[in-house]
């Protein structure tokens, strides 16, 4: 087993280990209005920071932990906060501008924990060459730590264009 997919592995039964506080099926209800609202906010925060290109404060809306997995649209497995802000910092470097909007999310309650899943949309004016755009689907796990509403576990994966 090579260290990539061996570090994959232990990140993962990790955050299972989070997630196991989570619920079971049987668990899985409404939000209340309250926790709708609060991650509908994480939601407008994290498209505004992405859309800024506010590293720290997309940095500030994840679960600082060396447990955090982020798995980006081209299938790239980031195992921890701080990974996470390096391909972050990375991806915003390359751009003169972004624009991030989200088509459409369906949030879940589960246990203490909020899964989401939705689709999203990146304009981007790399800093050499022509525009980009993309859709992705996403699916992310969300968990109050603190006294606040955290991403802590974020997927992406970019969509194929649709056809003319």
């Amino acid at each position: 087993m090579n260290s990539t997919f061996a570090a994959a592995v232990a990140a993962v039964l990790a955050v299972v280990g989070l997630l196991a506080g989570c619920a079971t099926e049987a668990e899985v209800q409404q939000l209340s209005a309250e926790d709708l609202a609060a991650n509908q906010e994480l939601d407008r925060q994290f498209v505004e920071a992405i859309s800024q290109k506010d590293v720290e404060k997309v940095m500030s809306l994840l679960w600082n932990s060396p447990h955090f997995v982020l798995v980006t649209p081209d299938g790239t497995v980031h195992l921890g906060w701080e990974n996470a802000r390096k391909a972050l910092q990375e991806m915003l470097a390359g751009l003169e501008s972004v624009r991030l909007e989200i088509n459409e999310v369906t949030h879940a309650r589960s246990g203490d924990c909020v899964l989401a899943v939705g689709t999203a949309t990146y304009q981007m004016q790399p800093m050499d060459g022509p525009p980009l755009q993309f859709t992705e689907r996403w699916t992310d796990v969300r968990r109050k730590i603190g006294g606040r509403w955290v991403y802590v576990l974020d997927h992406a994966h970019a969509l194929p264009p649709s056809g003319p």
